[in-house]
C-alpha cells in the first residue's frame, strides 16, 4: 500500500512539474510575441508622414486582426493575455503563397551631434521570397549621381540633403528600377547589438591606425583573430583613412562591412541570441526604422529561417575611381558606366522572376570575393595614390 501511495504521489510530482514547465514556456512565447510586436510598431515609420506603401501581401492572404492598430477606429494596442491567445508566425505564414518579389534599401546611418545624418552604409537588396534568394549589392559612397533637387553629387548626400526618402529616390532614377521598402539602422545601434551579443570574431588583416580629434574618431585595431566589441567592429567596418599614409578603396571598406554583418548572422541563432532575446528587440525597436509592416517582417522571418534553402548573393556595384572637376574643387568621384547600370537592372529582374535553382553555386559564393579583387577601381589605382577621400558633409 505505501508503494501505491508513493507511485501517485510521484506521477503527481511529475504531472506538476511538467505542467508548470508548460505553462512557463507558455507565457515565454507568449511575451517573446508581445516584445515583437512593440519592437515592430516601435521601428515602423513609412517615409511620407500618414502614406502607407503598397502590401507585398495581399488582404487575402492575412489572417484576421493582423496589422497595426489603428486608434482612430477605437483600436488598441493588444495586451499580453490576448497575444497569448495568438498563433505563432510559423502557423501563420506557412502559406502557399508567400509576399510578393520586392526590392528594399538598407541604410547604415552615421548620426553625430550638431550633424546631418550621413548614410555611411548603403545596400540594395532584392528579395524572392517564394524562392527564398535574395541578392545585397553594395553601393559605394562616393558613387556619383543625379541627386533629384541638387544636381550631381556623391550619393550620400542625398541622406544628408533629404533622408532616406531623398536617397531612395536618387536610387530610383540612377537604376530605373522601383524600391518597395527601406530599413535604417543607426550605428549607435550596432554597437550595443554587436556587445549585447559578447562580440564577433574576425581577422583583422593588417595593422588599422587612425586618429581624427575633430569627430573623436581613435581606430586602433591589430592584425590577427580577434573578437571585437561594438565600437571595435564598427571602427573595423568603417576604416578607410590611415595614419600610415596608405588609404584604403570603398571596396575594402565594403568588403569588410559585409564580412562584419555575416559574422552578425552567425551569432543570430546561438544560444546567447535566444537568452537575450528581449534585450536586443528592445535594442532594435529604438535603432532601427523602416516601412516593412509587422505581418511583412514575420513572413520573412519564417520564410528564411532554415538558412540551409536560403539562396543569398552579395556584391558591389562596379565602376572606377577618378578625379573630375565638381563645384569648382578636383575631387575623387566613383563613376559608374552605363553598361552597369543595365546590367544592376537585368539582375534585380532576373532574381524577382528567376528560381534559385537555376542560380550556379559558384555564382552564389564568390561574388563578394571578385568584386573586392577584380573591381575597376582595384585595378586602375596606383598603390601610393589614395582612391577616394572620405567626403565632408555638404
Amino acid at each position: 500500500m505505501l508503494r501505491t501511495l508513493w507511485d501517485t504521489t510521484a506521477k503527481r510530482i511529475l504531472w506538476s512539474i511538467l505542467a508548470i514547465a508548460a505553462l512557463g514556456a507558455f507565457a515565454y512565447a507568449g511575451y517573446t510575441m508581445y516584445n515583437y510586436k512593440k519592437m515592430t510598431r516601435e521601428w515602423y515609420q513609412p517615409l511620407t508622414e500618414g502614406a502607407q506603401p503598397e502590401p507585398l501581401i495581399q488582404s487575402s492572404e492575412l489572417p484576421p486582426g493582423q496589422g497595426a492598430p489603428d486608434p482612430a477606429q477605437g483600436q488598441m494596442e493588444p495586451s499580453l493575455s490576448s497575444i497569448l491567445s495568438t498563433k505563432p508566425p510559423q502557423e501563420i505564414y506557412t502559406k502557399p503563397t508567400p509576399m510578393s518579389p520586392f526590392t528594399m534599401l538598407l541604410i547604415g546611418v552615421d548620426s553625430r551631434e550638431g550633424e546631418r545624418a550621413r548614410s555611411d552604409t548603403m545596400i540594395l537588396a532584392t528579395v524572392n521570397p517564394a524562392e527564398q534568394r535574395a541578392y545585397l549589392l553594395s553601393i559605394p559612397r562616393d558613387s556619383y549621381m543625379e541627386i533629384p533637387g541638387h544636381g550631381r553629387d556623391k550619393v550620400n548626400h542625398a541622406m544628408a540633403f533629404g533622408g532616406p526618402a531623398l536617397l531612395k529616390s536618387t536610387l530610383e532614377n540612377f537604376f530605373s528600377i522601383k524600391i518597395n521598402r527601406y530599413m535604417r539602422i543607426d550605428f549607435d545601434g550596432f554597437r550595443k547589438v554587436v556587445d549585447e551579443l559578447g562580440g564577433v570574431e574576425v581577422n583583422v588583416k593588417k595593422r588599422m591606425k587612425y586618429t581624427d580629434p575633430s569627430d573623436h574618431t581613435y581606430i586602433d585595431l591589430k592584425p590577427g583573430v580577434q573578437t571585437l566589441n561594438g565600437d571595435q567592429a564598427l571602427d573595423y567596418a568603417r576604416y578607410r583613412k590611415s595614419d600610415f599614409g596608405h588609404e584604403d578603396s570603398d571596396y575594402e571598406r565594403i568588403r569588410r562591412q559585409q564580412e562584419i554583418i555575416k559574422a552578425l548572422a552567425n551569432k543570430g541563432d546561438t544560444m546567447q541570441a535566444f537568452l537575450k532575446a528581449f534585450k536586443l528587440m528592445e535594442i532594435m525597436g529604438k535603432h532601427i526604422k523602416t516601412d516593412l509592416k509587422e505581418e511583412e517582417l514575420s513572413s520573412l522571418l519564417v520564410t528564411y529561417y532554415d538558412p540551409e534553402h536560403n539562396h543569398i548573393e552579395t556584391e558591389t556595384l562596379q565602376g572606377a575611381d577618378e578625379r573630375i572637376w565638381h563645384h569648382g574643387i578636383k575631387g575623387w568621384y566613383f563613376l559608374v558606366p552605363k553598361a552597369e547600370r543595365t546590367r544592376i537592372q537585368e539582375k534585380i529582374k532576373a532574381v524577382k522572376t528567376t528560381p534559385a535553382a537555376n542560380t550556379s553555386s559558384t555564382e552564389k559564393t564568390s561574388s563578394t570575393e571578385k568584386t573586392a579583387q577584380d573591381s575597376p577601381a582595384t585595378k586602375n589605382t596606383s598603390p601610393n595614390q589614395p582612391t577616394s577621400p572620405s567626403p565632408a558633409t555638404p
